[in-house]
């Protein structure tokens, strides 16, 4: 959002002090730790696709079963707790909020890891969504208020960086830990020995407890536009209009392409090219590793390059790209005849896909009014989450049965389309988004 360093309130004068931005260590530090937490969220939210195949075996779980577990159930929670929380978040010390959110999905990855059903597990994960319901609309208020327009696209790229560091971790590490658990198995006080992929389960939700405890440290940040009783939530929507709708559609869609081409590939390279778990879990990790930061923080830069050159549209330019990028891409990976060519088309699926994550929240700061900004990028999160990851890897799996094909052809069925839809709805949306910029640069300069 684009705003100058206060905006008065209604129990403020104009000729009062502005509000002080946090001092750039502070900011920096405080960044840090959210883009830690950031990543550890995504690491416990991804490790569950390299297990696929073992859990289905123990637990006797079906594809569908699977779609459900690793992106509908843990949806919906995310969704149902969202709005609550941004309301916290928007009026309460958002540091401890998202210290309690880390705490909370880091037990219940635990939790998934001594599942011994469907049931269970279900319910673990749900835990899981509803403690990372925190940390997006937390992390983009307070960077709002750490840093200055011109410097968000770097530090929300590096911050969504954390998705595909996370992710990585949980496909490099996970990896490494499932064949050292194979052979080492771990045995629990009361419960006895667990099976490999519950004690990478247990053992990547780990070191979230201890970054909950550094999160406390952080500084919570002056609001540079602070609450406001007489500026209503539906005020923060209806005022944004179609810029906000296709930002919601433009950047779902993306996300949708994401968990559709990502969430089955480790169960798409064991069956169809005979990779093992701990193959795919290392190359597939490395290429997250070094590929999705890069993408990531790249979309963050050409987004800052062009608003530096008065592109004020610049973000829904760069979806553009990212939906137009992804569909060869998708296609590669499942049309491909030879596992490596279909290993190459990872590449670029995930280099586009990875410009979004940082640039979204970016967007929405710059036409959401400040007092709301929490709780509508909670509402964009639901809607993300329910959409994108709650009905992207099962829609994968609905259309594999449904066409009787494999699932890497299934996903370059569903990616494209997603990837379409997020073009064409930047395209449509720059004139909305650039209006609305200028509306609530006005508003803010006042």
């Amino acid at each position: 959002m684009s705003q100058i360093e206060a905006v008065p309130t209604s129990h403020q004068s104009d000729t009062q002090r502005p509000a002080q931005r946090p001092t750039q260590r502070g900011a920096y530090f405080a960044a840090t730790i959210l883009s830690l937490g950031y990543l550890l969220a995504f690491a416990d939210r991804t490790v569950i696709s390299l297990l696929v195949v073992p859990i289905e075996h123990d637990l006797r779980l079906s594809d569908v079963q699977m779609g459900l577990l690793q992106g509908t159930a843990f949806a919906l929670f995310y969704a149902g707790f969202g709005l609550p929380i941004a309301w916290a978040i928007d009026r309460l010390r958002r540091s401890a909020i998202v210290a309690g959110g880390i705490l909370v999905w880091s037990v219940m990855t635990g939790l998934c890891g001594l599942a011994t059903g469907f049931a269970p597990f279900l319910a673990a994960r749900i835990g899981v969504g509803a403690g990372e319901a925190t940390i997006l609309p937390g992390a983009t208020s307070m960077i709002a208020d750490y840093f200055p327009p011109t410097k968000r696209g770097r530090v929300l790229g590096v911050f969504a960086s954390g998705i595909y560091i996370g992710s990585a971790c949980a496909l490099i590490v996970g990896g490494i830990l499932l064949r050292y658990f194979a052979a080492h198995h771990l045995h629990l006080p009361l419960i006895g020995t667990v099976a490999a992929w519950q004690s990478v389960f247990l053992a990547i939700a780990a070191p979230g407890i201890l970054l909950a405890i550094v999160a406390l440290w952080m500084r919570e940040p002056v609001r540079v536009t602070p609450h406001r009783a007489d500026f209503g939530f539906f005020t923060g929507f209806t005022e944004a209009g179609g810029a906000l709708v296709v930002h919601m559609i433009g950047f779902t869609a993306i996300a949708f392409a994401s968990y559709a081409a990502t969430a089955w590939l480790p169960a798409f390279f064991v069956r169809t090219h005979g990779w093992t778990v701990t193959q795919i879990g290392l190359r597939f990790g490395l290429v997250v590793l070094v590929i999705g930061p890069i993408g990531s923080v790249f979309g963050g830069w050409l987004a800052d390059r062009l608003e530096r050159a008065g592109r004020s549209d610049g973000k829904f330019l760069v979806g553009i790209i990212a939906g137009l990028g992804v569909i060869p891409a998708a296609m590669l990976v499942g049309f491909a005849p030879g596992a490596g060519l279909a290993f190459a088309g990872v590449v670029p699926v995930i280099f586009f896909t990875s410009f979004v994550w940082g640039i979204a929240p970016g967007a929405l700061q710059e036409i959401i009014h400040g007092a709301v900004l929490g709780r509508v990028t909670a509402v964009y999160t639901a809607i993300l989450n329910l959409i994108a990851l709650g009905l992207g890897p099962l829609s994968v799996a609905v259309v594999a049965g449904l066409l009787h094909v494999n699932l890497g052809i299934a996903m370059a069925v569903v990616a494209p389309i997603a990837g379409l839809v997020a073009a064409i709805a930047f395209a449509l949306g720059r004139g909305p988004y650039r209006a609305r910029r200028a509306t609530l640069n006005a508003i803010n300069q006042n």
